[in-house]
């Protein structure tokens, strides 16, 4: 959840200045669980946070983040839906940008690090802080 303070949204992203930033989670309800223990009473900013768990075919309006497990049923189709929206797309795997997340988590020499596609945070008018940026494993931006 802590990426969400190196990330800016439109204000229209949200229905107030008050609304939660929500995180959706699929492919793994006990991540779902956990997090959800995580950020109960926490915010990022002035927002609170909330989790909210996400199946196939489910909405992807009104989420600010969602993570995809690996081997999720549907996950292509939940990627393919935050296209163009103001949803940070991450999953897990080397593979993860080349399916159309944003971000995608993979084991390097035994740590965890992330990748960035900067081109599809930008076509979802999604802003990521050069401070999380530094930290990336790899930024890919063709632009």
């Amino acid at each position: 959840y802590k990426f969400g303070g190196y990330i800016t949204w439109p204000d229209r992203a949200f229905a107030s200045p008050t609304s939660p930033i929500v995180i959706g989670v699929a492919g793994s309800d006990r991540l779902a669980e956990n997090l959800g223990a995580l950020v109960e009473g926490r915010s990022i900013g002035n927002r609170p946070v909330q989790v909210k768990r996400v199946r196939a075919g489910d909405p992807v309006d009104g989420l600010h983040i969602l993570f995809v497990a690996a081997g999720t049923p549907g996950s292509q189709s939940l990627l393919d839906a935050t296209r163009g929206r103001w949803t940070l797309a991450v999953t897990e795997g080397a593979d993860g940008l080349n399916r159309g997340a944003d971000m995608t988590f993979l084991v390097v020499d035994d740590r965890v690090r992330f990748d960035v596609d900067l081109d599809t945070v930008q076509q979802s008018n999604l802003k990521l802080s050069a401070l999380l940026l530094s930290v990336a494993h790899s930024v890919s931006d063709t632009r």
